[in-house]
């Protein structure tokens, strides 16, 4: 029986990618006093945190090679198909603007193997936030191997790809900053942790439910982990980690305000997934869940759309920053709708439907 979809989660998946957004528009719009001073690029660790949680969520158990492959054919129909449409598109905007893209680039980018690369003209190749699903397609792989006896090995699974984040950043302190950025930010071998964190979090549900015992705590500590998580965001923005008191070395200052808020973006997820305080009932309202649901679309071609824009003359237009803004947004939006059901939805059923019927499994 399929998993119960926990719909807060859902909804948290929008201000994820909310986050991406305000900050690849920071330079038409501003942040509007809102944002300025948060590391809005840790919203890409919540995805992979979230990632990880939802991944242990639906497939608890893989033990069969019937279920290896259903959970494969699901994983490539999710990310894959509105992947190439991104790349296409930005293909075509690059064709454009007058410029061009490697031909090795471009087949990693395809392959989705890209992040691999420590060149910045490779990993940050045509649609640019793909980076991220390289990494996706990279914890998918790896997820029958985590989620096996999770029960008994989760801590020395946590623990080992902690270890390695933290060989990754020493290893490459003394390189070049493209080499740093990679190892500390791209690399999907760093990012592995913020990963396993999720299925952490999830294997601490049980022991959180009985914590928490609903009612006002569960409304508290959703409060207090929101709190929590928006002042560790503040407190990891670039400025203030390179204002401390005691040095850093670069390959952790990097890692720190972009990815270092993931820990606390597990307890986050853990406490509204027991979908039991104000805030996750907030969260279940159908407009936030809807907004969910094309989250993925919009986190795929939000720069697309602001690039097009850009390129036609949209942006030179004479109306307020706020004005610009809203009209983005609103495009934005309205294009991450079309392509999730017109291409998103349709394409991963088809793929389900003809490959499942191939091999004769349900999925």
């Amino acid at each position: 029986m399929p998993a119960q979809k926990i719909d807060s989660l859902t909804s948290l998946r929008f201000f994820a990618a909310g986050m991406v957004v305000v900050f690849h528009t920071r330079r038409e719009f501003g942040y509007f006093g809102l944002a300025e001073h948060l590391a809005l690029t840790q919203a890409v660790s919540l995805f992979f945190v979230l990632s990880g949680y939802i991944l242990a969520h639906t497939h608890r158990t893989i033990t069969s090679r019937s279920d290896l492959y259903v959970f494969y054919i699901k994983r490539l129909a999710r990310i894959w198909p509105l992947h190439l449409v991104g790349a296409a598109a930005a293909a075509w905007l690059i064709h454009y603007e007058g410029g061009s893209v490697g031909s090795t680039a471009a087949i990693l980018n395809v392959l989705l193997l890209h992040a691999w690369s420590p060149d910045i003209d490779t990993y940050f190749s045509l649609n640019g936030v793909s980076w991220s699903l390289s990494d996706e397609a990279f914890f998918y792989v790896v997820f029958p191997l985590l989620i096996w006896r999770v029960n008994a090995t989760w801590v020395v699974k946590l623990a080992a790809t902690i270890l390695v984040t933290a060989a990754m950043l020493v290893i490459f302190e003394n390189m070049g900053r493209p080499l740093m950025l990679w190892s500390a930010y791209i690399s999907p071998i760093t990012r592995l942790s913020e990963f396993m964190m999720g299925i952490a979090a999830y294997q601490l549900r049980a022991t959180l439910r009985n914590a928490i015992e609903g009612g006002w705590r569960a409304s508290a500590f959703e409060s207090g982990a929101v709190l929590i998580v928006v002042s560790a965001i503040w407190a990891t923005d670039l400025r203030v980690v390179s204002d401390l008191p005691f040095h850093l070395s670069k390959p952790v200052a990097i890692w720190l305000s972009n990815c270092g808020v993931g820990v606390l973006f597990a307890l986050l997820i853990a406490v509204f997934a027991l979908e039991d305080g104000g805030l996750s009932r907030l969260l279940r309202a159908r407009p936030f869940i809807y907004l969910g649901e094309i989250s993925f679309a919009l986190y795929v071609v939000h720069q697309l759309v602001l690039r097009f824009a850009e390129d036609h003359g949209y942006m030179a237009r004479s109306y307020p920053v706020a004005v610009k803004a809203v009209l983005y947004w609103l495009a934005a939006i309205a294009v991450a709708a079309a392509v999730h059901h017109l291409i998103e939805i349709p394409v991963q059923r088809l793929i389900l439907s003809r490959l499942a019927v191939r091999r004769g499994v349900v999925v």
